[in-house]
């Protein structure tokens, strides 16, 4: 036995069931595992359901609304989920103790990819002992092992991107081992996580490549997605090329990826939008919280102005971050950038961003800093439609603006990089083009207190950076917050990254650590522009602000 059954798994570290809190799923203390996965099409809905527990480690709310109120991508200065605590300031470190209760921003990405770790080994075991006997010929093996590996990857990936460090387990794991304490698993650092989740991208990709298979829309694996082999390939090279690029934790260690060979992961990636459908049915699978009460302006959310702000044109956004922290508060921005403002002035909203004006749901006694006059709304329709249709996940812009930094960084075309801008600078910002003329700039050149940074006297990284944090707002849980990290732009005390989850170190019986804090351990550094002043968890639904 190898992976299946978390319970085995308490004497090792806490990959249990009960320890995914809110998974809603039956309690198997002694499992017979040749009879849960007895039939092919057992092993086939195990594994078709990896993709969901992929989603809910990056798009369920803990997972994704904190996450982008650290990055300043969103405000909101509600308790909920940890956005009041690690997004207010002064930044402070994560509370790691396992009675804290926002203790789901690091729980359920840890618990919930592990969760598709752990189904995704078991459904490899069972193709490859044969033990479902895949002789049913309604019951491809070969696209399951493409698509387990293809999400032990992305959920590796997710642990990498997240973590200070993270167990690398696999389908050659043996855990009923680890439990009996024949073999001891070790933490290793996320370095190595990534390199592991990238070898299992590739492994899909090599398996995919060999093959052809569709996974239709109906069967809903990818919620509505159909999905070929060579689709596949596609999607793991951009997972992958994302993944290279949003991992490093500095300015020095971004600059250090190996951007070519990101660039020629782009060059094999999709072409498209990545967009699974929602289909929200009542059980909240197929639910993207960040599109839902990330969009909410009347209770939930807000465009934070250090995402929106530096496009401002009437100086309102300078006075802003000149204003002692305290005495910030909601003014109206002018921008001739089309996605945050229309053509009949500041009170017009514009495609991606609708104007509010007024403050904002939130107390006043949290910080008036937290207002915006903008909400964003370019995935209204989903919010609407009660949490039905397009969950945009991977935008074609966010491949675009990484080859185009990838060139800025290794000395190529300055020319293709202003192409690539004006894909969507002025098709959807109906801005003035970049110009290969322009001068390259630094990537200080886009942090968030700089202003005017898409204008046209400003630099090619300013402009690319300015695309990326428009077209990419509110697509991937903790994207923003990756992307500023290696960028340099997350406000001073930042974490860079979250430790092992205290629940989980105390299994272990380790020492309790965390991260953040202004001039704290993993803090993100101050800047010398720096201004101060569960299965399917029934309450991601519905739930107040607290």
């Amino acid at each position: 036995m190898k992976l299946r059954f978390f319970p085995l798994l308490t004497v090792a570290f806490a990959f249990t069931w009960a320890g995914c809190q809110d998974l809603a799923v039956e309690n198997e203390n002694n499992p017979n595992r040749l009879k849960a996965l007895a039939s092919p099409q057992d092993v086939e809905k195990l594994v078709s359901d990896t993709f969901t527990r992929y989603w809910s480690a990056n798009q369920w709310s803990g997972a994704s609304m904190p996450w982008s109120t650290i990055a300043d991508e969103i405000s909101s200065s509600w308790a909920n989920w940890g956005m009041r605590d690690m997004a207010s300031e002064p930044r402070i470190a994560w509370n790691n103790d396992p009675a804290y209760n926002r203790e789901e921003m690091t729980e359920d990405p840890w618990y919930r990819s592990y969760t598709c770790i752990s189904d995704a080994a078991d459904g490899l075991n069972a193709v490859a002992g044969n033990e479902a006997r895949f002789t049913d010929e309604d019951v491809d093996p070969v696209r399951l092992v493409a698509f387990a590996k293809f999400n032990m990857g992305l959920c590796l990936g997710t642990l990498a991107l997240r973590y200070d460090k993270a167990f690398i387990v696999d389908e050659n794991t043996d855990l009923e081992a680890v439990a009996l304490g024949t073999v001891t698993l070790e933490l290793e650092s996320y370095e190595l996580v990534a390199t592991a989740a990238i070898a299992k991208l590739d492994e899909a990709i090599g398996i995919a490549q060999s093959a052809s298979f569709t996974i239709t829309a109906d069967e809903d694996w990818i919620y509505g997605n159909d999905v070929t082999s060579g689709y596949l390939v596609q999607l793991a090279n951009s997972f992958a090329a994302r993944y290279m690029a949003a991992v490093p934790r500095s300015a020095a260690d971004r600059q250090s990826a190996d951007w070519a060979e990101i660039m020629r992961r782009i060059a094999a990636g999709i072409t498209e939008d990545f967009i699974p459908i929602g289909d929200d049915n009542g059980d909240v699978r197929e639910w993207d919280s960040m599109k839902f009460y990330g969009q909410e302006h009347k209770t939930w959310a807000r465009a934070d102005y250090r995402t929106i702000g530096p496009a401002d044109e009437s100086g309102g956004y300078q006075n802003w971050l000149n204003t002692p922290l305290q005495d910030r508060n909601v003014f109206d921005m002018e921008t001739s950038d089309r996605r945050i403002q229309g053509t009949d002035g500041p009170k017009s909203s514009g495609t991606y961003f609708r104007y509010v004006g007024v403050s904002g749901p939130f107390p006043s006694s949290r910080g008036t800093y937290h207002y915006s006059s903008h909400t964003h709304n370019r995935y209204l329709p989903y919010q609407s439609n009660n949490a039905n249709g397009e969950m945009t996940h991977m935008v074609m812009a966010e491949m675009d603006m990484l080859k185009a930094e990838g060139l800025l960084r290794t000395g190529g075309s300055t020319q293709m990089v202003a192409d690539l801008i004006n894909i969507t600078r002025v098709a959807n910002g109906e801005l003035p083009p970049a110009s290969g003329s322009d001068p390259a700039g630094s990537p200080t050149d886009g942090d968030w207190t700089n202003t005017g940074i898409h204008l046209a006297g400003s630099s090619l990284w300013a402009k690319l950076q300015h695309e990326f944090r428009m077209e990419t707002f509110a697509t991937t849980g903790g994207l923003a917050w990756a992307t500023d990290r290696g960028w340099g732009s997350l406000v001073s005390g930042t974490p860079i990254h979250f430790p092992v989850p205290g629940k989980e170190l105390e299994t272990l019986a380790l020492q309790r650590y965390t991260f953040g804090g202004v001039g704290g351990t993993g803090g993100a550094p101050k800047r010398g522009s720096y201004r101060w002043a569960y299965e399917y968890a029934a309450d991601e639904r519905g739930v107040s602000p607290r």
